[in-house]
């Protein structure tokens, strides 16, 4: 987030500051204030009306499109009441800013301010600044939408200023450890299990891990290892009725468990081929460390600045939803900046895919240069991350077609790392491409039986119901799409597979409930789009002939 938002006419308010032409100062540190140059407060009433004024001062050239607008601050509403309300609010703004009304820009497609009128200040002058203020303090606008925009800003805002303080990015320190307490057998075994998790931890973010075991208590190994950000430790216990493995993740400087889990296990020999419900619970220990770790490690650290921003990258840009996409796409570059990891280049490549496939911007070409070129760049800073390695085969395959080329970053993937999800997820997208499609469906079903606990599980449900789709088994397809539509009930791809698979089943109520839902979560889809625009992406079930069924609908 830039300091200030001018236009041509420079960092202050008086370039082209005159009686007839007063311009205005909007400063969102602390409550939002709005000035004009004469030191009038024309901030507008009403929490919607502020809640306009935040939303076009913190975006890109002062100017939204209406619709991501109402999105967020009427997302319970219909299109024609949102539209309403926009322009109600607009009316309200106008008349709040008096003689500079006219610094509000409204066309039938976008809103915006004059940025030769309006100077945006996100941070408080210098001797001014209270410590702790936080961005829009006090904002109460009563929309999930808006809160989840709004959270996501504060964390910019917070990296920006935390990111004033220059601090190397050394990486996050973590102890793997097993305790011994019958074999050294089951010391081993416990060993492996939490190098397995600190591998998980360290693909998605900059982390060291230091091995060994010891005797002794938990409380004893912190007083030997202070040192530490985390200690990863796995216990194996014998039992009458079988073994059991105690997992903690414990920030050691506070003492703070950011994960804890007793999991009986069939065979402990299964930690040796990383079966799926070890891999399933290593991806879960890693990615619920993961999301504890900003909360836990000092936020002035770059390490755990990139991690919070890319976590709410994640959860934006697996909604599948424009405006969300190209806030994941911001976020995961305030990332990058903050620490100049690979993954964080990967998963940029990764949404220029979706972006490309889903037709959501105006230039495809372009964003294929920039896919190819984000890809090979995350490949020279993640060359060992396997993580990095799966995202890149799945645009490899997904939106290049190179199934040589993903097959083979998709095998040094789970090569390097059996337990990621992902990594699984890759493999198989690429032997379906391969026409391989019993083994595609079985790694797919592997990718979503150890992804089962993640916050994203609509990813591997969605995908499980293509492949599924393109290996001729349209049951399991339609299992695995209502997952996905459960998981996420927004998730446009879940909905529109699952319209094409009731047809063909022949149950047209579903299809037609699914058509309906369509249309209200998918600007300007309709049936006959579905089944005649050779441009909408449904590319598999076009190929499959399963777009045909529809026609009934129609």
């Amino acid at each position: 987030m830039a300091q200030t938002q001018t236009g041509q006419a420079g960092t202050g308010i008086g370039a082209r500051d005159d009686v007839s032409r007063p311009t205005l100062r909007i400063s969102v540190t602390g409550p939002l204030s709005v000035v004009t140059s004469d030191g009038r407060e024309v901030t507008p009433p009403g929490a919607k009306t502020q809640g306009l004024v935040a939303l076009l001062a913190l975006s890109p050239g002062l100017r939204r499109s209406r619709r991501w607008i109402e999105d967020k601050l009427w997302s319970d509403f219909g299109p024609e009441q949102a539209s309403a309300n926009l322009r109600q609010a607009l009316t309200k703004l106008r008349a709040a800013f008096g003689p500079a009304a006219d610094a509000v820009r409204a066309d039938r497609t976008s809103v915006g301010f004059d940025p030769e009128r309006v100077t945006v200040a996100t941070r408080l002058p210098a001797g001014h600044a209270a410590p702790g203020r936080d961005l829009l303090e006090g904002i109460d606008v009563r929309d999930a939408e808006f809160e989840d925009w709004l959270r996501g800003e504060r964390a910019r805002h917070a990296a920006e200023i935390e990111a004033s303080r220059p601090v190397r990015a050394t990486g996050v320190l973590m102890s793997c450890r097993t305790e011994v307490h019958d074999s050294t057998l089951q010391a081993l075994f416990g060993e492996i299990l939490s190098n397995q998790i600190g591998e998980s931890i360290a693909e998605q973010v900059r982390a060291w891990r230091r091995s060994g075991r010891h005797t002794g208590t938990h409380a004893g190994a912190a007083q030997e290892d202070p040192t530490s950000d985390l200690e990863i430790a796995c216990d194996l216990l014998g039992g009458s009725d079988g073994a059991r493995v105690y997992i903690r993740i414990v920030h050691l400087p506070s003492a703070r468990m950011l994960y804890s889990k007793l999991q009986k296990l069939d065979d402990p020999q299964d930690i040796l081929s990383s079966s799926p419900a070890i891999s399933a619970l290593v991806f879960e220990a890693a990615d619920r460390a993961l999301a504890m770790l900003p909360q836990a490690v000092d936020r002035a650290r770059p390490e755990a600045r990139a991690t919070a921003l890319s976590r709410l990258a994640l959860y934006r840009m697996f909604s599948f939803e424009p405006a969300s996409l190209r806030e994941a796409d911001d976020l995961l570059t305030q990332a990058h900046e903050a620490d100049a990891n690979g993954v964080y280049t990967a998963w940029r490549s990764l949404i220029r895919t979706i972006q490309m496939i889903e037709l959501l911007e105006p230039d495809p070409q372009a964003l294929r240069e920039e896919m190819v070129e984000l890809n090979r760049r995350a490949l020279e800073e993640g060359p060992d991350n396997a993580l990095v390695q799966a995202l890149l085969s799945q645009v490899r395959v997904m939106a290049l077609g190179d199934a040589a080329g993903g097959l083979d970053l998709a095998r040094q993937s789970v090569d390097r790392n059996p337990t990621s999800a992902f990594g699984w997820l890759s493999l198989s997208v690429s032997r379906m491409l391969a026409g391989d499609q019993t083994e595609a469906i079985a790694l797919s079903a592997r990718a979503r039986e150890i992804a089962r606990f993640s916050p994203f599980r609509q990813w591997w449900d969605l995908y499980h119901c293509i492949v599924c789709v393109a290996c001729n088994a349209p049951a399991a397809a339609i299992e695995a799409g209502e997952a996905a539509a459960r998981a996420a009930p927004s998730f446009r791809p879940a909905h529109r597979h699952l319209l094409a698979l009731y047809a063909l089943e022949g149950r047209l109520d579903k299809a037609e409930e699914t058509a309906r839902r369509l249309a209200r979560i998918e600007p300007g889809f309709t049936l006959d789009r579905f089944v005649n625009d050779d441009t909408y992406p449904v590319r598999t079930l076009r190929t499959k002939g399963l777009l045909e069924p529809v026609r009934a609908l129609l």
